[in-house]
């Protein structure tokens, strides 16, 4: 049985997909998909696994949930709700363009230290703009510009990314072998869909269940414990993967003086260890906490806190778990045993043997992931793309190191500068990455000659109309006619990418570093000179 998706309609399905995965982020009143596994107090339960030393993060539905106080990195704003535009200054012009652009950018004197910027027209290189275009600077997530670079250059688009179900053995003797293949978009829906089929091939008892994992290795990305936070943009990524390694968390009050009920969805066995140190109370104090940290490679759930008798269930939002596979392994797990299959013991996580084919998914091929990956600036697709480019360049297991060599491997052919250049991850998460605007702007031009330069331009956010991009950049002279990847921390705030009006193509790459109040005047400034860049005729420019 072979489970798969349409290609015409691939990009918006999965942004579907992911947007539901991601619905009502962080609210009170968020409620989980599927019931799974309910638990009073888990002091039993917490003997299980020790008690991690530090605290993990949380993924933040596909970003946003449980977010660290002050991380505002852009996978996590969605486009499903645009923000409301940045009101900036009217953006005087004059016959001298350059000297417009300067005078912007020096407007942002004092909010930055350093700030950089380049833009040159796109068919002779010539200098438009230049600001230290070669000074080392944090990229946030324009980082995901060499990744899907190296994607679109080193991987079949057209490919699905398959997810095998193999039955090895009869009788007594008959076992499940799973193949994973890296593909960062399984969800529950599509995990319970093999479940099933296995289930319809008359399966009702298993020596073992294999997990085969083996195409990734299971180590958290470069940079990830720069900050530990549950927050789901720094979900890990692995062979196998369900939810976008994320879990989301419901909690209802019990009996006055007894723990409340925790529900933790998806069902994943003793992958998920609850610690319910929480209290149902009579009065209207709502203090509880919720907190996903490593256990091993389990994940645990600790509740904290009172929550009043009368309050409806409160959702944690999507959080992220510790090892994406094992997490994985679990989930099918628990979904094989509710279709009735006895399954003793633990999963395994080995290498699959050959086997009858009892199930296939194949979904979202690779253009719709980096599609994703860009508009929406998806931190766990960004990974997955990384280490597939590691794997097609260096084979199994891909590791971060195969990647950042897969990546500049791929991408040598290119007239790109490359000094100061540092890939460590492939999302532009933290400070494992560094850039110059040069190498950026060497990058954007080289890909926009490469016969497979159309693929990866469509795959950007485009300004005013979709993506971190739909609420900026929404006047006459610029939505639709700016497309690029945007990059934000809290220290941290970038723009790169292609503006093009009538005869006008540019390419440009803006980077602003050691933010102290936030990314929202520094995107303005980027949007001024972008509207000058653009603008048809002198005079004075309005924000429409």
């Amino acid at each position: 049985m072979i489970f798969a998706g349409h290609s015409p309609w691939a990009v918006k399905a999965l942004l579907c997909s992911w947007l539901a995965l991601c619905a009502v982020p962080g609210s009170a009143q968020a409620r989980p998909k599927a019931k799974a596994k309910a638990s009073r107090p888990a002091a039993a339960a917490a003997k299980r696994a020790p008690s991690p030393v530090r605290a993990a993060g949380a993924v933040a539905s596909a970003g946003r949930a449980g977010a660290d106080a002050g991380v505002q990195e852009d996978a996590q704003e969605p486009a499903g709700a645009p923000a409301a535009p940045e009101r900036a200054p009217a953006v005087a012009q004059t016959a001298d363009l350059s000297a417009d652009l300067r005078a912007i950018l020096q407007s942002a004197h004092g909010k930055s230290a350093p700030y950089v910027a380049l833009v040159v027209e796109t068919a002779s290189g010539k200098v438009v703009l230049e600001r230290d275009p070669t000074k080392v600077v944090y990229p946030a997530s324009v980082a995901k510009l060499f990744t899907t670079a190296a994607a679109v250059k080193a991987l079949d688009l057209d490919k699905k990314p398959s997810t095998e179900v193999r039955l090895v053995g009869k009788g007594a003797e008959a076992e499940l072998h799973v193949v994973g293949s890296g593909d960062p978009t399984l969800s529950l829906a599509d995990w319970t869909k093999l479940a099933v089929a296995v289930q319809q091939r008359g399966v009702q008892k298993l020596r073992r269940l294999v997990m085969d994992a083996s195409v990734f290795d299971d180590k958290l990305p470069k940079g990830f414990e720069e900050k530990q936070t549950d927050a789901a943009y720094r979900a890990p990524v692995g062979g196998l993967m369900v939810d976008a390694s994320t879990l989301s968390v419901s909690v209802r009050p019990g009996a006055v003086g007894q723990p409340p009920l925790v529900t933790v969805s998806p069902d994943a066995g003793a992958a998920v260890v609850v610690v319910n140190q929480a209290i149902t109370v009579a009065g209207r104090g709502n203090s509880l906490a919720i907190v996903t940290r490593p256990a091993g490679r389990a994940t645990e759930v600790v509740v904290q806190g009172q929550l009043p008798v009368k309050t409806k269930a409160v959702g944690s939002g999507r959080r992220r778990v510790a090892d994406a596979s094992f997490f994985a392994g679990w989930v099918f797990k628990r979904l094989l045993e509710k279709q009735g299959i006895v399954i003793p013991g633990d999963p395994q996580f080995a290498k699959a043997a050959a086997g009858e084919l009892v199930a296939r998914h194949q979904h979202h091929d690779w253009r719709a992931i980096v599609a994703v990956t860009n508009k929406q600036s998806h931190n766990g697709y960004a990974e997955a793309l990384f280490k597939q480019v590691g794997l097609a360049t260096a084979g199994a297991p891909s590791t971060a190191d195969k990647a950042a060599e897969g990546v500049r491997k791929t991408l040598d052919g290119l007239d790109i500068h490359w000094e100061g250049v540092k890939l460590g991850n492939g999302s532009g998460l933290y400070h494992a990455n560094q850039v110059t605007a040069r190498a950026v702007v060497d990058l954007l031009r080289a890909m926009g000659r490469d016969p497979k330069g159309g693929e990866f331009r469509r795959s950007l956010a485009v300004g005013g109309v979709d993506g971190t991009l739909r609420g900026r950049l929404k006047g006459a002279d610029t939505q639709g006619k700016v497309m690029a990847k945007t990059g934000t921390l809290d220290d941290v705030s970038g723009l790169a990418g292609y503006a093009e009006s009538g005869d006008k193509a540019y390419v440009f790459a803006f980077f602003f570093n050691g933010l102290k109040s936030g990314p929202g005047p520094l995107r303005a400034v980027q949007d001024r000179m972008l509207r000058r860049l653009l603008a048809p005729t002198p005079g004075v420019q309005s924000d429409r």
